[in-house]
């Protein structure tokens, strides 16, 4: 296999950022990248015909490396203990992000999951980034199974956790949709000292902190109107205290009901909008982006370690396009950036016309097809949204 310079260049950044990978499986996962980029597509097929097209790799002998990548130990034509240990990599994921992040030191999280037709589930744990989301941790679940979801979410947790200490000074928001809503999870996102913003049913029980008449936390807002303050749920024994937040805007059809472990002054009632990120983030795996929904792999092991593939992908693609967009707002070329531009508040709320992956992801293949790489990349994220100026916002209580 005759291996270009700029795959020599992605195993030094990949061996840096997962050092407990062993440099055969680093150049693996370079060789994964490289061919997903340069093809737009991560399925097997796609990579090896964008490897091949490259002369990076031939044809029978590319395909089986692409293949053993993803195997079990036992599965490998010559048997042996070396195998990809994804659930090693969530932490150093997580820490390549923070080590590109630029910006205050807050972090939106969110929990959720996504499907491969009635094949397979996966539970995902991803940062959210303008407008996409990167994920750091997973699982995969055969599809159509019954089993609890909260065990390995919280699993999950524990294992980001290593990488971002409570202590550091950081800010951690973790959303869910109301379908995943579980005391536990709420206690075991707090237990972590992070912060934790979980849509519940418009229709549970909430006592507010100072006596007043308990009922359906729905009823606390109209429309174009928000309510904050703290209280109790009362279907929960023991009772469960929160910060509850209500919101109805003029453009949604009903109000989201979101409890949170902030004080009633810290919450902003726009901070759920973040959690639709990572819808928009699958969008990016699949149709969008690098065509999971196309594959043909439905082993869960062997699957999970694909997501390692898109994940990679997709965290270096994001910094491609951040360093071409800041670029664009300062009339520069983007390969002449060294650092990130300090951007005025105009410039910094320009309408996005052309997405950060698509962007990123053009100029990336450019890089790699002429064999130069860009050692100078960052994450700069937008600010998190602030209310709408036409939502009169209520707060009950003093803050804590």
């Amino acid at each position: 296999m005759r291996v270009p310079h700029e795959l020599y260049q992605m195993q030094r950044v990949l061996s840096a950022r997962f050092p407990e990978l062993r440099p055969a499986q680093q150049m693996g996962l370079a060789l994964w990248v490289f061919g997903a980029v340069l093809a737009r597509s991560a399925c097997q097929s796609a990579v090896l015909a964008a490897l091949v097209a490259a002369g990076v790799a031939r044809h029978h002998a590319g395909r089986q490396r692409l293949r053993e990548w993803l195997y079990d130990g036992t599965d490998k034509a010559k048997p042996c203990a070396r195998e990809i240990a994804v659930e090693g990599c969530f932490a150093p994921l997580l820490r390549w992000v923070l080590a590109l992040w630029r910006g205050q030191q807050e972090l939106a999280l969110a929990i959720d999951a996504t499907t491969h037709g009635a094949r397979l589930t996966a539970l995902v744990i991803a940062v959210l980034y303008r407008g996409t989301a990167i994920p750091v941790a997973w699982v995969i679940l055969p599809g159509n199974t019954k089993g609890p979801w909260l065990d390995p979410i919280l699993a999950l947790l524990a294992r980001l956790h290593a990488a971002l200490p409570a202590a550091e000074g950081w800010t951690v928001l973790v959303l869910a949709d109301r379908g995943l809503w579980s005391p536990r999870l709420w206690q075991g996102i707090s237990q972590l000292g992070w912060h934790p913003l979980l849509r519940i049913q418009q229709t549970t029980i909430f006592a507010p902190a100072d006596g007043g008449q308990r009922g359906p936390a729905c009823r606390l807002v109209q429309k174009g109107q928000a309510w904050v303050g703290r209280g109790a749920l009362r279907a929960h024994q023991p009772k469960l205290t929160v910060t509850l937040v209500a919101v109805w805007t003029p453009d949604q059809k009903e109000p989201w009901v979101l409890v949170t472990n902030l004080a009633p002054a810290r919450v902003g009632i726009a901070w759920y909008a973040l959690r639709m990120s990572i819808e928009l983030g699958f969008r990016l795996l699949k149709s969008l982006g690098w065509q999971w929904e196309s594959t043909r792999r439905y082993d869960p092991r062997r699957v999970a370690r694909h997501w390692l593939i898109l994940a990679v992908a997709t965290l270096w693609t994001l910094a491609y396009g951040t360093r071409a967009e800041a670029a664009e707002a300062i009339g520069q070329s983007p390969a002449g950036l060294r650092a990130p531009p300090q951007l005025s508040g105009a410039r910094r709320r320009r309408p996005r016309l052309v997405s950060v992956f698509r962007r990123g992801l053009e100029v990336f293949c450019r890089c790699l097809a002429r064999g130069r790489l860009w050692r100078r990349l960052w994450l700069a994220p937008d600010p998190w949204p602030q209310p709408p100026a036409n939502v009169q916002i209520t707060y009950h209580d003093a803050p804590l």
